[in-house]
């Protein structure tokens, strides 16, 4: 069986840095004790009235499969608090339930773009964007954010590289993982602005 480009090609010929990731792993299966600094997986393992609650709602039966955008009720408590938090008009047609924020991005990258397309992404960036871009068959194009800036990325710089690549998306991330940066309100108008212009 010959495996698809798609596939042989998401690590565009490097690693994406999970060489790290899989090093630590192996590290702490040996028995080394390792702060990870990797994937976002949380420390803190599930609450327990949350566990009860899943199993609650499994005995009563919810083991089957949600509609694909997520369940009303969800969705209606998602827009709910998402409208009380921002002062933006939202509902449940605004609300889209993904099992994850990987499965989220590959989503949005296959509803915007083409093969062939290219797609922004802020670096530093998290470990998969490249590959979930690669995942639609786009070309990832990183925007650099410079510690001299705050790693607050500018509109200019996006706007050239934009404009140089006719780009069909802009992955924004904020907080930025991994520097933790929170993008400012001049920065989000700044990207706001970008987006609009192409």
């Amino acid at each position: 069986m010959q495996l698809s480009s798609r596939i042989t090609g998401l690590l565009g010929g490097g690693s994406d840095g999970w060489g790290v990731f899989l090093r630590a792993r192996q590290m702490i299966e040996q028995g080394t004790q390792v702060t990870e600094l990797t994937i976002g997986e949380h420390d803190i393992r599930t609450a327990a009235p949350i566990l009860q609650d899943m199993h609650r709602a499994a005995l009563a039966g919810h083991t089957g499969y949600a509609a694909i955008p997520g369940t009303t009720g969800l969705r209606d408590a998602v827009a709910t608090r998402l409208q009380e938090r921002t002062g933006v008009p939202t509902t449940r047609d605004n609300v889209l339930i993904t099992p994850g924020g990987q499965s989220a991005l590959f989503a949005a990258h296959m509803a915007t773009c083409n093969p062939g397309d290219t797609a922004l992404y802020i670096d530093p960036y998290y470990a998969t964007y490249p590959g979930t871009i690669r995942g639609v068959s786009a070309l990832p194009h990183a925007i650099a954010a410079r510690a001299e800036d705050a790693f607050q990325p500018r509109a200019d710089v996006i706007a050239a590289a934009a404009k140089q690549t006719n780009a069909a998306s802009l992955l924004v991330n904020s907080p930025n993982n991994p520097t933790g940066v929170v993008y400012s309100r001049k920065t989000l108008e700044g990207i706001a602005q970008v987006c609009r212009d192409h």
